[in-house]
Parts: structure tokens; C-alpha cells; sequence
């Protein structure tokens, strides 16, 4: 096990930090990003929210009855999926790829630990309400869409490891589920 002091003190942990560094290299992030990629994850990293929320506006209005309520209740769930992985992030205190000198702070982001990535969670939980809430919607594939364009960007630009956003497109997708359920929807 390295010796240098961002090495986790549990081997396993090491391993897959290993892994996920070398995921982050392979995907060209970071010091390999290529400027024009770059320049798409950082508007796509900043400004993934407004094509989410129109598109939640845009199911609102497409639903039958209480489509207002149902985007009402799905952004709860994602402020409940914000609290708690920015939590969780406070627990586990991994550093960011930038915070290792594996990336330069494109998004001139704070330095708290980003595992998991709380970007990746709220979307994750609105595309878990929302899969429970509309079922089959032709636009759930777009939520989707933009929750994993959103992660990928979040690697990209350097805020995130791989498995940052992983982590957190699964915790936001079960909280998003399990708060649509407890709503009483699906």
C-alpha cells in the first residue's frame, strides 16, 4: 500500500481509489481533458438544472391530475438527497481528483470531500421519484439522460472520481424511489 498521506488507511479502500484513478486517466480527465470537451463539462457541470427542472415542468403539464404536486414532492425528495449526501461526504471525507493534484479546479469548487457527489445525487432522486411517480413517460429517458451527461461532466471537469458520482446517482435514485413510495405514488 503507498505510504503517502492520501493513501486510506484500509487497503480495500486503497484499491478502489486505485481503480478510480485509473478510470479518471483512461476517461481523459482532468490534466488530459481536451479543451473543447472541457468547455461542454463545465456549462453541463453548472447549468444541467435548467433542462432538468424544464423538463420536470414539462412532465407537470403533461400528467392528468397533480402534476404540480408530483414535481413538488419530487424536488423534496431531492432536497432530502442533498442533505444527506452532503452527510455522507462529511463521514467519508474523500478528496476531490483536483484536491490530488490530478486536475486543476475547473469550477473553482471548495475543497470538501466529494463522495459522493451531491450534483449526481439530486438528480439521481429525481429520476428515481420520477420513475416511480410516471412510469413510462417519454420523458424519463431525458431525465436520465441529463443525470448521467451531468455525472460524466462532474469527472470530466475534475470535482469528481468515478465512483463519486456512481455512488451518488445510487443514493439518489433509491432515496428518490423510497420518497415517491412514501408519497404513495406508483
Amino acid at each position: 500500500m503507498p505510504s503517502d498521506s492520501t493513501a486510506p488507511a484500509d487497503h480495500a479502500a486503497w484499491g478502489l481509489r486505485h481503480f478510480d484513478v485509473w478510470l479518471f486517466r483512461w476517461m481523459r480527465a482532468g490534466h488530459g481533458a481536451r479543451l473543447t470537451l472541457l468547455a461542454l463539462a463545465r456549462r453541463v457541470s453548472r447549468h444541467s438544472w435548467v433542462p432538468l427542472l424544464a423538463t420536470l415542468f414539462a412532465m407537470a403539464a403533461s400528467l392528468q391530475e397533480g402534476g404540480w404536486t408530483v414535481v413538488m414532492l419530487c424536488l423534496c425528495a431531492a432536497t432530502v438527497a442533498q442533505v444527506v449526501s452532503k452527510k455522507c461526504a462529511l463521514v467519508w471525507a474523500a478528496p476531490r481528483p483536483f484536491a490530488l493534484g490530478l486536475s486543476h479546479n475547473h469550477l473553482k469548487h471548495g475543497s470538501r470531500a466529494g463522495l459522493p457527489s451531491t450534483h449526481a445525487a439530486v438528480m439521481g432522486s429525481v429520476v428515481g421519484f420520477m420513475a416511480v411517480a410516471a412510469p413510462g413517460h417519454p420523458l424519463l429517458a431525458v431525465l436520465g439522460t441529463i443525470a448521467l451527461g451531468t455525472a460524466w461532466a462532474r469527472v470530466y471537469v475534475g470535482a469528481h472520481f468515478p465512483t463519486d458520482v456512481l455512488l451518488g446517482l445510487s443514493l439518489g435514485g433509491a432515496l428518490g424511489w423510497a420518497g415517491a413510495r412514501l408519497c404513495g405514488l406508483g
